[in-house]
């Protein structure tokens, strides 16, 4: 479990606020990000069992215990699957009634609710409408679209701020994994992308390719030898997306005089190579193209064929541009 107690307060917001009235028993916490937003779950579990003056104090028996999660009033679902089953509402409604073991409360934890069936989210909404004294729970959300109605409409909704990189950058070095600027820039404040390419050895090798279709690739001549660099990189396909998402964006941060926001510092003296064969329009084309790809993803086009289209449209806009 990564130690959120410092950076927990880039969203003191929403604890303060549960100090100054805490008239819910059931909570949703909203994040496409699910390692922080489940670390989130466990330091608001922290706030609800500590026995110290301070809360969350960090130090005391049960702020402990939630750390190891262990903390016997504080029960995770889903327990042997990925997701919510409804023998995991069945299994906390049997639990819900008993008494508390160590403290005066108890707390649930939902991870991964998203991905909960409807018979599971029906089941569970009985609960929630006449939760027990003293029981709370605590749903993570990584996609609200796919929650009932009837369930958001019961619980207190919250959706967690991202990350900064200066935070992401102290959960990886925790970690003991890489914490560059091409993790940090590719991440945009999300914990879970960051330790993915982290962990990912294949990743600097990939954003290295995607520089180079970029800075390099000159006509549709050598369009065949950059996509077959690209396609090393099976079901990577959304990930070179946003390498290049990132790429562009600073290139338009450049064009604008902003060099100080762009995220991939380290490597703006390429990037201002190739500046001249663009201009705003034409960089404001290529990410407007990128979003289009991405959809196109998400209903199972080729994506070998979508990238080689990609790369083609980029000749054609610097071509345009050109002229």
């Amino acid at each position: 479990m990564i130690e959120f107690e410092n950076i927990i307060l880039n969203n003191k917001q929403f604890l303060a606020r549960l100090e100054e009235d805490l008239n819910g028993n059931s909570f949703l916490i909203e994040s496409q990000d699910e390692v922080f937003l489940n670390n989130f779950a466990y330091e608001f579990a922290k706030y609800l069992l500590c026995s110290g003056e301070k809360k969350p104090c960090g130090s005391c028996l049960n702020c402990q215990k939630v750390t190891l999660l262990s903390h016997p009033d504080m029960l995770i679902y889903p327990t042997e699957h990925k997701n919510i089953l409804t023998e995991d509402i069945k299994d906390l409604i049997e639990n819900i009634y008993l008494s508390p073991l160590e403290t005066d409360k108890k707390v649930y934890i939902l991870q991964n609710f998203s991905s909960a069936n409807m018979s599971a989210q029906n089941k569970l909404l009985k609960i929630l409408e006449e939760p027990p004294k003293n029981v709370f729970i605590i749903l993570c959300v990584t996609n609200i679209s796919k929650v009932l109605p009837t369930i958001i409409s019961r619980t207190q909704r919250t959706r967690l701020n991202p990350l900064s990189d200066s935070d992401i950058k102290k959960c990886l070095d925790s970690l003991n994994v890489s914490s560059d600027d091409t993790i940090l820039s590719l991440s945009s404040g999300n914990l879970t992308k960051a330790i993915s390419h982290a962990g990912d050895e294949d990743f600097a090798n990939m954003y290295k390719a995607v520089l180079s279709c970029i800075v390099d690739m000159k006509s549709s001549q050598e369009l065949i030898k950059y996509s077959y660099n690209l396609s090393a990189f099976k079901g990577q396909t959304a990930t070179i997306l946003e390498i290049f998402e990132s790429f562009y964006r600073d290139m338009l941060l450049l064009l604008l005089g902003k060099e100080n926001l762009a995220r991939n510092k380290k490597l703006l003296p390429e990037l201002k190579k190739v500046l001249p064969s663009y201009n705003g329009d034409s960089i404001d084309l290529i990410i407007k193209r990128i979003y289009e790809v991405k959809k196109q993803l998400d209903f199972n086009c080729n994506s070998s064929l979508l990238l080689d289209n990609f790369l083609l449209y980029i000749l054609e806009v610097k071509f345009l541009c050109s002229k």
